[in-house]
Protein backbone atom coordinates (compact mmCIF):
# COMPACT_ATOMS: atom_id res chain seq x y z
CA UNK A 1 0.00 0.00 0.00
CA UNK A 2 1.44 3.38 -0.90
CA UNK A 3 -0.47 6.45 1.36
CA UNK A 4 -0.21 10.07 1.65
CA UNK A 5 2.48 10.25 -1.06
CA UNK A 6 2.15 12.92 -4.30
CA UNK A 7 3.25 12.58 -7.39
CA UNK A 8 3.72 15.59 -10.09
CA UNK A 9 4.34 15.32 -13.97
CA UNK A 10 4.91 11.54 -13.69
CA UNK A 11 4.24 8.91 -16.20
CA UNK A 12 3.63 5.70 -14.10
CA UNK A 13 5.15 2.44 -15.25
CA UNK A 14 3.38 -0.68 -15.50
CA UNK A 15 5.39 -1.95 -12.53
CA UNK A 16 4.73 0.88 -10.01
CA UNK A 17 0.76 0.47 -10.50
CA UNK A 18 0.03 -3.37 -10.83
CA UNK A 19 -2.28 -4.91 -8.40
CA UNK A 20 -1.32 -1.76 -5.96
CA UNK A 21 -3.26 0.45 -3.54
CA UNK A 22 -2.56 4.06 -3.29
CA UNK A 23 -4.56 6.00 0.04
CA UNK A 24 -4.59 9.76 0.20
CA UNK A 25 -2.49 10.26 -2.45
CA UNK A 26 -2.33 13.54 -4.45
CA UNK A 27 -1.36 12.90 -8.65
CA UNK A 28 -0.81 15.93 -10.18
CA UNK A 29 -0.53 16.14 -14.36
CA UNK A 30 -0.02 12.92 -13.98
CA UNK A 31 0.58 9.89 -17.23
CA UNK A 32 -1.28 5.77 -16.92
CA UNK A 33 -2.27 5.55 -20.08
CA UNK A 34 -2.66 2.32 -21.60
CA UNK A 35 -1.41 0.43 -18.13
CA UNK A 36 -3.11 -2.64 -16.79
CA UNK A 37 -4.48 -0.92 -13.52
CA UNK A 38 -7.19 -3.78 -13.00
CA UNK A 39 -8.30 -4.60 -9.85
CA UNK A 40 -6.40 -1.53 -8.02
CA UNK A 41 -7.45 0.45 -5.37
CA UNK A 42 -7.74 4.56 -4.80
CA UNK A 43 -9.03 5.31 -2.06
CA UNK A 44 -9.56 9.34 -0.95
CA UNK A 45 -7.23 10.45 -3.82
CA UNK A 46 -7.12 13.41 -5.82
CA UNK A 47 -6.16 13.37 -10.14
CA UNK A 48 -7.04 17.32 -9.75
CA UNK A 49 -5.16 19.83 -9.37
CA UNK A 50 -7.90 23.08 -9.14
CA UNK A 51 -5.61 25.88 -9.43
CA UNK A 52 -4.53 25.13 -12.77
CA UNK A 53 -7.52 22.75 -13.34
CA UNK A 54 -4.64 20.06 -14.43
CA UNK A 55 -6.43 16.53 -14.41
CA UNK A 56 -4.84 13.37 -15.23
CA UNK A 57 -4.19 11.16 -17.96
CA UNK A 58 -5.85 7.54 -17.89
CA UNK A 59 -6.52 6.68 -21.55
CA UNK A 60 -7.29 3.07 -22.84
CA UNK A 61 -6.07 1.94 -19.21
CA UNK A 62 -7.35 -1.72 -18.40
CA UNK A 63 -9.68 -0.24 -15.58
CA UNK A 64 -11.29 -3.87 -14.65
CA UNK A 65 -12.35 -4.45 -10.85
CA UNK A 66 -10.49 -1.05 -10.54
CA UNK A 67 -12.04 1.14 -7.48
CA UNK A 68 -12.02 4.70 -6.67
CA UNK A 69 -13.57 5.37 -3.59
CA UNK A 70 -14.15 9.65 -2.48
CA UNK A 71 -11.49 10.73 -5.11
CA UNK A 72 -11.57 13.62 -6.76
CA UNK A 73 -11.08 12.69 -10.61
CA UNK A 74 -12.22 16.11 -12.11
CA UNK A 75 -11.50 16.32 -15.53
CA UNK A 76 -9.50 13.01 -15.68
CA UNK A 77 -9.04 11.30 -19.02
CA UNK A 78 -10.38 7.48 -19.17
CA UNK A 79 -11.69 7.79 -23.03
CA UNK A 80 -10.93 4.32 -24.63
CA UNK A 81 -10.22 2.31 -21.24
CA UNK A 82 -11.56 -1.39 -20.29
CA UNK A 83 -14.01 -0.66 -17.70
CA UNK A 84 -15.84 -3.88 -17.22
CA UNK A 85 -16.70 -4.45 -13.39
CA UNK A 86 -15.43 -0.54 -12.78
CA UNK A 87 -16.36 0.91 -9.19
CA UNK A 88 -16.39 4.59 -8.45
CA UNK A 89 -18.07 5.83 -5.43
CA UNK A 90 -18.81 9.25 -3.76
CA UNK A 91 -16.38 10.95 -6.27
CA UNK A 92 -15.87 14.42 -7.32
CA UNK A 93 -15.64 13.78 -11.21
CA UNK A 94 -16.86 17.07 -13.36
CA UNK A 95 -15.97 16.91 -16.96
CA UNK A 96 -14.39 13.02 -16.12
CA UNK A 97 -14.01 11.81 -19.70
CA UNK A 98 -15.43 8.05 -20.79
CA UNK A 99 -16.15 8.24 -23.96
CA UNK A 100 -15.71 5.27 -25.53
CA UNK A 101 -14.61 3.53 -22.71
CA UNK A 102 -16.40 -0.28 -22.53
CA UNK A 103 -18.58 -1.63 -19.77
CA UNK A 104 -19.15 -4.50 -21.54
CA UNK A 105 -17.97 -8.07 -21.87
CA UNK A 106 -18.62 -9.11 -25.43
CA UNK A 107 -19.88 -12.66 -25.32
CA UNK A 108 -20.33 -13.18 -28.95
CA UNK A 109 -21.10 -10.39 -31.93
CA UNK A 110 -24.47 -10.15 -31.05
CA UNK A 111 -24.50 -10.85 -27.08
CA UNK A 112 -23.03 -8.86 -24.55
CA UNK A 113 -23.11 -8.29 -20.91
CA UNK A 114 -22.23 -5.08 -19.07
CA UNK A 115 -21.05 -4.51 -15.10
CA UNK A 116 -20.40 -1.18 -13.92
CA UNK A 117 -20.75 0.42 -9.91
CA UNK A 118 -21.19 4.19 -10.38
CA UNK A 119 -22.81 5.83 -7.45
CA UNK A 120 -22.83 8.92 -5.71
CA UNK A 121 -20.79 10.68 -8.01
CA UNK A 122 -20.74 14.26 -9.59
CA UNK A 123 -20.75 13.71 -13.31
CA UNK A 124 -21.60 17.34 -14.36
CA UNK A 125 -20.28 17.50 -17.67
CA UNK A 126 -18.80 14.38 -18.24
CA UNK A 127 -18.55 12.38 -21.33
CA UNK A 128 -20.29 8.83 -21.53
CA UNK A 129 -20.56 8.94 -25.30
CA UNK A 130 -21.21 5.63 -27.09
CA UNK A 131 -20.77 3.90 -23.69
CA UNK A 132 -22.75 0.93 -22.74
CA UNK A 133 -23.72 0.85 -19.38
CA UNK A 134 -27.07 -1.34 -19.66
CA UNK A 135 -28.58 -2.77 -15.94
CA UNK A 136 -25.73 -1.04 -14.20
CA UNK A 137 -25.75 0.23 -10.82
CA UNK A 138 -25.68 4.12 -11.35
CA UNK A 139 -28.34 5.43 -8.17
CA UNK A 140 -27.27 9.03 -7.06
CA UNK A 141 -24.97 10.60 -9.19
CA UNK A 142 -25.02 14.18 -10.62
CA UNK A 143 -25.64 13.92 -14.57
CA UNK A 144 -25.61 18.43 -14.89
CA UNK A 145 -24.95 18.67 -18.43
CA UNK A 146 -23.44 15.09 -19.15
CA UNK A 147 -22.88 14.02 -22.77
CA UNK A 148 -24.65 10.68 -23.23
CA UNK A 149 -24.59 10.79 -27.10
CA UNK A 150 -25.00 6.93 -28.38
CA UNK A 151 -25.05 5.62 -24.81
CA UNK A 152 -26.85 2.80 -23.50
CA UNK A 153 -27.89 3.13 -19.87
CA UNK A 154 -31.39 0.59 -20.65
CA UNK A 155 -32.32 -1.45 -17.56
CA UNK A 156 -30.09 0.48 -15.11
CA UNK A 157 -30.76 1.95 -11.45
CA UNK A 158 -30.45 5.66 -11.66
CA UNK A 159 -32.71 5.85 -8.92
CA UNK A 160 -32.42 9.23 -6.61
CA UNK A 161 -29.79 10.77 -9.09
CA UNK A 162 -30.05 14.91 -10.63
CA UNK A 163 -30.42 15.61 -14.17
CA UNK A 164 -30.37 18.86 -15.11
CA UNK A 165 -29.02 19.85 -19.16
CA UNK A 166 -29.47 16.93 -20.78
CA UNK A 167 -30.20 15.81 -24.16
CA UNK A 168 -32.75 12.89 -23.17
CA UNK A 169 -33.34 12.00 -26.75
CA UNK A 170 -29.53 11.16 -27.21
CA UNK A 171 -29.54 7.87 -25.52
CA UNK A 172 -31.42 5.06 -24.34
CA UNK A 173 -33.05 4.87 -21.30
CA UNK A 174 -35.76 1.89 -21.16
CA UNK A 175 -36.19 -0.44 -18.78
CA UNK A 176 -34.32 2.27 -16.01
CA UNK A 177 -35.35 2.85 -12.49
CA UNK A 178 -36.04 6.67 -12.57
CA UNK A 179 -37.63 6.90 -8.89
CA UNK A 180 -36.64 9.78 -6.61
CA UNK A 181 -34.95 11.42 -9.75
CA UNK A 182 -35.21 14.79 -11.25
CA UNK A 183 -36.51 15.14 -14.50
CA UNK A 184 -36.22 18.18 -15.55
CA UNK A 185 -37.53 18.77 -19.48
CA UNK A 186 -37.72 14.70 -20.17
CA UNK A 187 -40.53 14.82 -23.03
CA UNK A 188 -42.73 11.84 -22.71
CA UNK A 189 -43.60 12.57 -26.50
CA UNK A 190 -39.90 12.51 -27.93
CA UNK A 191 -38.11 9.88 -25.19
CA UNK A 192 -38.70 6.18 -25.48
CA UNK A 193 -39.89 5.46 -21.67
CA UNK A 194 -40.52 1.55 -22.40
CA UNK A 195 -40.57 -0.27 -19.22
CA UNK A 196 -38.87 3.27 -17.12
CA UNK A 197 -40.04 2.71 -13.38
CA UNK A 198 -40.90 6.24 -11.83
CA UNK A 199 -42.64 7.33 -8.32
CA UNK A 200 -46.28 8.58 -8.43
CA UNK A 201 -45.25 12.28 -7.64
CA UNK A 202 -42.82 11.83 -10.53
CA UNK A 203 -45.96 11.60 -12.82
CA UNK A 204 -47.87 14.56 -12.06
CA UNK A 205 -44.52 16.40 -12.79
CA UNK A 206 -43.89 14.59 -16.21
CA UNK A 207 -47.50 15.37 -17.42
CA UNK A 208 -47.63 18.66 -16.62
CA UNK A 209 -44.64 19.31 -18.87
CA UNK A 210 -46.62 18.32 -21.95
CA UNK A 211 -49.13 20.72 -20.88
CA UNK A 212 -51.47 18.28 -18.92
CA UNK A 213 -53.02 19.28 -15.98
CA UNK A 214 -53.49 16.65 -12.85
CA UNK A 215 -55.87 16.87 -10.49
CA UNK A 216 -55.10 14.63 -7.23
Amino acid sequence: MIKGKCFEGKRFEQQEVEGEQFVECRFIGCTFSWLDLSESRFVDCSFYERERELGCQLQGCDLREASFLRCDLTLADLSRSQCLGLELRDCQAMGINFARASFANQITARSYFCEAHLTGNNFSYASFEGCLLEKCELSGNRWQGANLLGASLAGSDLSGSEFGQIDWSSFNLQGCDLRQCDLPGLDLRRVNLDGVQISEDQQQGLLEQIGLIVFP
